[in-house]
Formats: C-alpha cells, structure tokens, sequence
C-alpha cells in the first residue's frame, strides 16, 4: 500500500512540477553560448498610416522573437541606406503597403546589404485583417533567406494558466497576439499540440476523475479520448498525427500505453518497472524519450519501438524528467532538479554529455522545442520564458502563472 501512495505522489509531483555562435550568410551553425546578433534593419514601410508603421513593428517583433537579431529601423526611413550601411548592417527588410478600402496588398523585400542586392521579393494580397498573417510568412521566409534555417513566427502555443483554483487552457499565435481561452475548468495538465497545430490533446480532471480529451483548434469540438479507470496522464502525439502515447494505471501500475484518436489501446510499451510517464516522440517516430523511476529516480530512458529495447539515457543528476525531442531530431531537452531548483538540459539521444541551458539561478520547467527546434519555450515561476537552444540568449515571453507550453508551426 505504501509503494503505492509514494507511486501515485511520484506521478502527481511529475505531472505539476516537471513535468562560439558561427556566423555566414548561407547558414546558421550555434556552437558556443556566446552569441553575437545580427544586425538586421526593418525602416518603417511606405504606406498609410497607422497599418504601415503597425505591419513594420509585427516584422521586428518577429525577428527579436528569433533571439538570433539585433533589430533597427524603427522610426527610419527606407531610404536611409547610408545609414544602415554606417551601422554595420547585414539585411535590410521593406515593405510598401497599399490598402483599398479592406482589400491590402503587400510586397516585402530582403536585402543582401554586404552583396548590395534584393534576395528575397514577396507579394501577398487579401483582407485587411491578414496583414499580421502575411508579415509571419515573410518573416518566416526571410529568416530561411539569412540563416538556412526556417522561422517559426507561423506557429502557435499552448498554455495552462492557473488562477486560484482554476485551469484556463488557451492557444495562441506564436507572436503573443489572439491569445484565445479554449477551456477552463478544476485541474487542467499536460497540453499538446498536435504535429500540424490543429488539434490539442491535454488532460481534465473533473470530480476527481481524469480523462485525456482533444480539442480541434478550428471548431472548437471537444471530445473525450480515453477515461480509464484510475490515472490517465501525460499525452504525447505520434509524429503522424494519428496516435497518442498516453500514461494509465487501470492495470494496476503506471505504464505508457499506445491508443488510437478512438482510445483503443493499440499496445502497451511498458510493464511495470517503476512508474513510466512523460513521453516524447523521436521525428521519425521509430524512438520514444520517456521518463521512470525504474533505478529508484526519475531520469530520462528511450525506447527503440520496433524492438521494445529500453536504454537509460542521462546518468547526471538524480531527478530527471519532462524530456522533448527536437524535431530536427539530434537533441532532447529535459528538466534536471539540482539543489531545490530545476534546470534546463539538452542531450544528445545517442547520449553524451549533457548542455546545461540555465544557469540555476531560477527554476525553468516543462520545456518544449520550437518547431524549427532552435528555441526552447518553458515555464519559470512568474511566466514562460524563451531560450536559444544553446543558453546563449534568453528572452520573457508571457507573465503570469502558465503552465506545461506547446508549440506547433501552422500548416
């Protein structure tokens, strides 16, 4: 009976609790947390006032969010490419904007300021209120131009924030902007968004029961995937969009399950050494990262899924968990408790030494890779906070007491 109350405190405690940069302008390599930005100018756009000057702040607020870029220009004009040049400056980005009663087009231009030529020339056209959705994939576009990297400002996030005693679920743009409150209730855990941004899978627990249910992000609808008896936590999406691994008790021990969008139970991956929980997907869906106190501590194992062969994966530190697969798929990112305070790591999966990304100072949770996985978004005590995925440079991103982010690009 003792074994399983301290099981059952185990998971609850995971559950709410953890869950020289090299520079060319064909690609983008970080190799060293130090990390010098590139300078890149985006000049207030031609065109009427207030969109054009609004739709130049949404590009440069798209950059910083990159943590990659130094930006300039606000306030400047295009024309003041002497002035750029005297700066240092390495890209130029403009806009003209024409808009005719609701119908706005735009043309956005990236400029090689050390080739002196245009690179990269965009046309977007549609209502009004896509000016923000048009400025994303510019930005997006431009960022894959600079670095050989793709941008994420076309994605979106998930968070829990709690408030006394009440979970709101809310999406929102990866920008900060049309944050949309998608559920409230007791106790709301674990949201995932699916590999497409379109659908959400979390846990709700109502009357003190738990079920893992699905939201579809453009309808709306709600609907119940799995309510077993007993415990059912910690979803994580299959790469193909199609199945979730989930973490059930109705069997008598905390064991990773793999169901379809129905429930059913397509097989069960473990079998009860320790409790087994916190799982993360390889890219190519062959390897799962998952978290078991089966040595006695929580630490981070994979599993080859053809095989069933498990492998621990870190050896440093005594409590390991809440592991996240990049999707560029040569780093997992985990939640490392050293001295009452948890710390962000990044490993490689075949194993390796791992890169501590916070410093220790502050306590960082959760954490989830950008879908480009060149960022790091977890939660700290007072909000959730950006990352390069090296530690080079860390940015607040959203106040407040939220939980558990996930981030997903839009296609």
């Amino acid at each position: 009976m003792m074994k399983k109350l301290y099981s059952l405190t185990l998971i609850i405690i995971w559950l709410f609790w953890g869950c020289s940069y090299l520079y060319a302008q064909e690609k983008l390599e970080i190799v060293s947390p130090e990390l010098i930005k590139i300078p890149v100018a985006v000049p207030e756009f031609d065109g009427p006032l207030p969109l054009s000057r609004e739709m130049a702040a949404m590009a440069r607020h798209d950059l910083e969010l990159h943590l990659l870029f130094n930006v300039l220009g606000e306030g400047l004009k295009p024309e003041a490419t002497k002035i750029f040049a005297s700066l240092g400056v390495d890209w130029l980005v403009k806009g003209k904007i024409n808009l005719s009663g609701n119908h706005l087009q735009a043309a956005f231009y990236l400029i090689d300021m050390v080739k002196g030529k245009t690179v990269l020339a965009r046309g977007f056209r549609g209502p009004k209120a896509s000016a923000r959705y048009m400025v994303h994939r510019f930005v997006d576009q431009a960022i894959k131009e600079m670095l050989d990297v793709p941008g994420v400002a076309m994605s979106r996030v998930v968070f829990v924030e709690r408030k006394g005693l009440k979970d709101t679920l809310y999406v929102q743009d990866f920008d900060g902007h049309n944050p949309v409150p998608l559920l409230s209730g007791e106790l709301i855990l674990s949201p995932k968004l699916s590999p497409d941004g379109r659908q959400v899978a979390f846990v709700y627990y109502e009357n003190h029961r738990s079920s893992i249910q699905v939201i579809d992000l453009a309808t709306g609808k709600r609907r119940i995937i799995c309510q077993y008896p007993g415990l059912n936590a910690s979803p994580a999406w299959h790469p193909d969009g199609k199945k979730l691994v989930v973490t059930l008790s109705k069997d008598g021990t905390i064991d990773l399950y793999l169901i379809d969008l129905n429930g059913k139970i397509l097989k069960r991956l473990t079998h009860g050494e320790g409790i087994n929980t916190g799982a993360s997907f390889a890219p190519d869906g062959k390897y799962l990262a998952f978290v078991s106190d089966r040595t006695g501590r929580p630490q981070i194992y994979i599993m080859d899924l053809a095989t069933r062969g498990v492998r621990r994966l870190t050896f440093e530190g005594s409590y390991n968990t809440s592991p996240d697969w990049s999707p560029t798929g040569d780093r997992i990112v985990y939640a490392s408790l050293k001295g009452g305070v948890f710390s962000l790591f990044t490993i490689d999966p075949e194993g390796g030494e791992p890169v501590q990304i916070t410093d220790g100072a502050k306590s960082f949770e959760a954490p989830c890779f950008a879908p480009n996985g060149r960022l790091i978004l977890a939660q700290g005590k007072d909000g959730l906070y950006l990352f390069l995925v090296n530690g080079a440079a860390k940015k607040e991103y959203r106040l407040g007491k939220l939980l558990f982010p996930s981030w997903a690009r839009l296609r």
